[in-house]
């Protein structure tokens, strides 16, 4: 179409040009003025297609095509963002401790220079979403805080947005008094504060309590399988135990009354920070995370 426009434009401002103009002055002008109008014409209809085909929504979606690096792409959280991610036709780059299934190696606890290894990972990126974390382990303050060094690494390569995995305030809370936690809250709270320094208006922190999923139990770090884990949201998602937790005093019972979150769910939130979706910056209950997830 917009080929088109310019030959005929092209071809009728030859036209005007190539008939010998009539000698009568008002007759010269009058016909010099209807020629200048066409070609006026034409072009503006040129300058119209020309615009209507770059901001087109196929030319807008091809200049925004996301691009996403998961850290920790095998995870409980990871492997779902992954496998979400693919099936909606999304680039993914995705990380793991050994370079399994398709992924590239980085592990931080033994990485010389986080930021180094993400700027390079992250090149031509849209988001990063970590879901790397560890406790229990000797290494809890490194790893946990290694994604913070990521978000520096991020953002030297020019990557938009940063979402990360973290814990609840109440857990965060609770832990002050619990040496073996001390490593982990450590490394978590230093990710969090690197995170929204580099990424100040385009962060996204998931903090839920506890996140259920697979089909086994776990210890480090602490897991419930699916069906135990779903049977425990549905009781403690009720509005009536709902209402309760919302009065109730931080602490133990506070968590125990936290709804957990399925992997799936904490994926989906996950993925909605990394596509801009999600209105909130920091999912730090239940129904923050449920209404993120929802947004995709």
């Amino acid at each position: 179409m917009l080929s088109f426009l310019l030959v005929a434009a092209s071809f009728l401002s030859q036209q005007t040009t190539a008939f010998a103009p009539p000698t009568d002055p008002v007759a010269r002008q009058s016909t010099q003025l209807a020629a200048d109008n066409r070609r006026a014409f034409l072009a503006s209809i040129a300058t119209a297609t020309v615009a209507a085909t770059a901001f087109s929504p196929g030319a807008a979606f091809a200049a925004q095509q996301d691009k996403v690096l998961v850290l920790g792409g095998t995870g409980l959280v990871g492997s779902r963002v992954v496998t979400k991610l693919q099936s909606m036709g999304i680039d993914v780059i995705a990380t793991s401790r050994d370079g399994r299934d398709g992924t590239r190696k980085l592990d931080f606890a033994s990485s010389s220079n986080v930021a180094s290894d993400i700027a390079e990972l992250a090149k031509g990126c849209t988001a990063v979403i970590s879901t790397v974390g560890v406790i229990g382990t000797d290494q809890d303050a490194t790893v946990n805080a290694a994604s913070g060094l990521a978000a520096g690494g991020a953002k030297e390569a020019g990557v938009q947005r940063f979402v990360y995995i973290s814990v609840a305030p109440e857990v965060r809370e609770l832990a002050k008094g619990v040496s073996f936690l001390q490593n982990y809250m450590t490394g978590k709270s230093f990710a969090e504060e690197s995170i929204q320094t580099y990424f100040p208006s385009s962060f996204t922190l998931i903090e839920p309590t506890f996140i259920y999923g697979g089909n086994k139990f776990g210890v480090s770090p602490p897991r419930v399988a699916s069906g135990y884990g779903k049977l425990i949201e549905g009781l403690l998602s009720s509005a009536p135990l709902r209402a309760v937790t919302s009065v109730a005093p931080a602490g133990i019972i506070k968590i125990g009354l936290e709804p957990p979150v399925a992997a799936e769910t904490v994926a989906n939130a996950a993925i909605a920070g990394a596509l801009g979706k999600a209105t909130l910056s920091t999912l730090d209950t239940y129904d923050k995370i449920q209404e993120a997830a929802k947004s995709l």
